[in-house]
C-alpha cells in the first residue's frame, strides 16, 4: 500500500518517491505526499518531475494513483520528484477545519441535536454544509460569525489520531469528529470567518456557505 506521507506531516511540500506501476495514464509512487479526492475534500495539485498531475484517487486496496499528463515520461522504478501546489493546498486545509470549527459553532447556537447535516462539500475557495433545521439560520449569522472568529482569535490544537483504521479529529475539547482530510496545527491559521450565506433547499432544508478571509 502506498506510504501516504500527506497524514505524516501536511505540512510537506516537496518529496521524493519511486514509480512501482503505470496503468491507463496514471501512477502508483511508493509513497506520496498528494491527498486523493476523499471526504468531501478534492485531490492536489502539483507536478511530478515537472509533469502536471491531472487526478489523484485511491483504488479499493488503499493505494493512491496519480493521473499525469504526459505519462510516456515515465516507467517503473524511476525515481521521482514530487511538489505539491501548496498555496492550494494549505487553502482547502483551512477550509476543512473551518468545517469542523463550524460543526461546533453551530452545536453552540442552534443547540446540539436541534440541527442534523446531511450533506457537505468543499473548495479552495469555500466550505459547504446543508442543514436540517426548522428556523430560518439568517437570524443567527452574526453570533454564528462572532462565536467562530472568538474561537479562531483564541486558538487551539488540532489533535488528531488513529483507533485501528480510524482517522479522528478534535479541536480542543470540542467533539471528536471522524476524518481523513488534511488540517491545520491550530485553529488560529483558519483565519477569520469573513462571509456566511443562507439558502433556502427546501421546506426545513438550508444550505451555509462560508468564506474565510485571505
Amino acid at each position: 500500500m502506498t506510504r501516504k506521507l500527506y497524514y505524516e506531516d501536511a505540512y510537506l511540500k516537496e518529496a521524493k518517491a519511486k514509480v512501482l506501476e503505470i496503468r491507463e495514464g496514471a501512477l502508483l509512487l511508493d509513497q506520496t505526499i498528494f491527498y486523493p479526492t476523499g471526504g468531501g475534500q478534492p485531490h492536489d495539485r502539483g507536478t511530478i518531475n515537472g509533469v502536471e498531475v491531472l487526478d489523484v484517487y485511491k483504488d479499493d486496496a488503499g493505494n493512491v494513483w496519480h493521473a499525469v499528463a504526459e505519462p510516456g515520461k515515465f516507467k517503473p522504478g524511476d525515481e521521482v520528484e514530487l511538489k505539491i501546489d501548496w498555496d492550494y493546498r494549505y487553502k482547502l486545509m483551512r477550509i476543512h477545519s473551518a468545517m469542523h470549527l463550524l460543526e461546533h459553532v453551530l452545536n453552540e447556537v442552534l443547540g446540539e441535536g436541534n440541527w442534523e447535516l446531511y450533506g457537505s462539500g468543499m473548495s479552495a475557495e469555500k466550505g459547504r454544509y446543508d442543514i436540517l433545521y426548522p428556523e430560518n439560520v439568517n437570524q443567527y449569522k452574526e453570533k454564528i460569525i462572532e462565536l467562530f472568529n472568538k474561537y479562531v482569535d483564541e486558538g487551539g490544537e488540532m489533535k488528531i489520531w488513529w483507533e485501528g483504521e480510524t482517522r479522528y479529529t478534535q479541536i480542543r475539547d470540542f467533539e471528536v469528529i471522524p476524518c481523513g482530510g488534511t488540517h491545520v496545527k491550530d485553529i488560529k491559521e483558519i483565519g477569520h470567518l469573513k462571509k456566511l450565506k443562507r439558502s433556502s433547499l427546501g421546506k426545513g432544508k438550508q444550505r451555509l456557505e462560508i468564506w474565510l478571509e485571505d
